[in-house]
């Protein structure tokens, strides 16, 4: 069976987004105005690029730069499951520190921290999630795919800036009822978001967005002891929905707020 929507995400405007499942559908030829960028989850995916037939199998990155004529087929006899994302050069020329062009060294990637972070941010833009999760996996797959994959010489990793990472931690701390933004987390601690989120990590082991999450959950927890209804609870630490509570409850705890007895 074949499946294919395609979407944008309100908040994020200049990235389009494509999940689907194809096993004898082929593209013809064409071309995108943005940077594409895929992740194959299952399957395999064949490729005429630059005078290239390609074959991107399962847990690789595929990458086409805009105006790059291609097509697109099944590789593997099961077809291919993917995720793409079409990114807007403007976007992206607003969103990288220092300005690059949005340009990718090779089409076919193997880079299991990039591919993991890709799904991370593609599923955080189709389901219900903190803004500060989305701008946070977008800052990280951004930096590491031009930073090791982009078309010049890597991108400089910005330094730690550990006073940064203790403002934000205390900040969070005290926030933790509101969906905090990662552009309120730059204007509170003076660092730009990809220096922010690399100093947050290494002093914390977390990202910002996880350890805001991590607070909810325990706060969340605690309500849940005290007898306070699970939509209740979700509305008053701050959860997107009665979903995105239960997603991240279980994470953290294993099981679903629903089973979590207090008797």
């Amino acid at each position: 069976m074949e499946t294919s929507s395609l979407w944008r995400h309100p908040d994020h405007p200049g990235i389009e987004l494509l999940s689907a499942r194809y096993t004898r559908f082929e593209f013809s030829r064409h071309w995108h105005d943005e940077l594409a960028i895929g992740v194959i989850e299952a399957g395999a995916e064949g490729l005429d690029y630059r005078g290239d037939r390609l074959l991107i199998p399962e847990q690789h990155i595929v990458a086409i730069n805009p105006a790059e004529v291609h097509t697109g087929f099944a590789g593997a006899d099961q077809g291919w499951t993917y995720r793409m994302f079409y990114f807007d050069p403007q976007l992206l020329g607003q969103l990288l520190d220092p300005p690059l062009e949005p340009i990718i060294e090779r089409p076919v990637i193997h880079d299991p921290a990039l591919f993991t972070l890709l799904l991370a941010l593609h599923r955080a833009l189709e389901q219900p999630s903190l803004s500060l999760t989305r701008n946070t996996l977008l800052s990280q797959c951004l930096e590491r795919l031009f930073r090791r994959h982009g078309q010049r010489s890597s991108t400089p990793t910005p330094a730690l800036d550990r006073p940064a990472a203790q403002c934000a931690h205390d900040y969070l701390h005290d926030h933790w009822h509101s969906n905090v933004s990662l552009d309120t987390l730059e204007t509170v601690t003076g660092a730009s978001r990809f220096q922010l989120i690399r100093s947050f990590q290494a002093r914390y082991g977390l990202t910002p967005h996880q350890f805001l999450l991590l607070l909810k959950v325990h706060h969340a927890k605690r309500s849940l002891a005290a007898g306070c209804s699970q939509l209740d609870t979700a509305l008053a630490c701050g959860f997107y929905d009665q979903s995105h509570f239960s997603r991240n409850f279980k994470r953290a705890f294993g099981v679903p707020p629903s089973h979590y007895r207090t008797d």
